[in-house]
């Protein structure tokens, strides 16, 4: 059954009613022109248990790429000119400064519909 402009409203309506309470805010920061800006931005913050990429897998398969942190983000929320991402809800240069700080690995977008429904970013922090 194809999917029309009523389906495909109440689709991204659903998502983003299952966001309720389940949000934090953290800061992106980025860089444009040398200059660097601090936005405060709404996200699905979940940390992962890091595996040792030297460790094979179980199954013989080499790891996936390691990621401390998945961010959920809205398909909305631009991601050009990130360059990383601190883990604090004041967006001041002194509060990122203090922050842990993340470097994104890889942006995708996924769910339901065709081109999907939000952004599942893999992030790796600074060490």
């Amino acid at each position: 059954m194809p999917l029309d402009a009523r389906k495909i409203a109440h689709i991204r309506a659903a998502v983003q009613r299952t966001w309720i309470g389940r949000q934090t805010t953290v800061v992106f920061v980025s860089n444009a022109g040398g200059t660097y800006s601090y936005t405060a931005q709404s996200v699905i913050w979940k940390p992962q248990q890091v595996i040792d990429p030297q460790i094979p897998n179980v199954s013989g398969a080499p790891p996936g790429i390691p990621a401390d942190v998945v961010m959920i983000v809205p398909l909305t929320t631009s991601l050009i000119g990130v360059v990383f991402v601190a883990f604090t809800n004041t967006a001041t240069s002194g509060a990122v400064a203090a922050a842990q700080k993340f470097e994104l690995i890889e942006a995708v977008p996924t769910g339901i519909l065709p081109g999907g429904t939000h952004y599942t970013v893999a992030l790796r922090r600074f060490r």
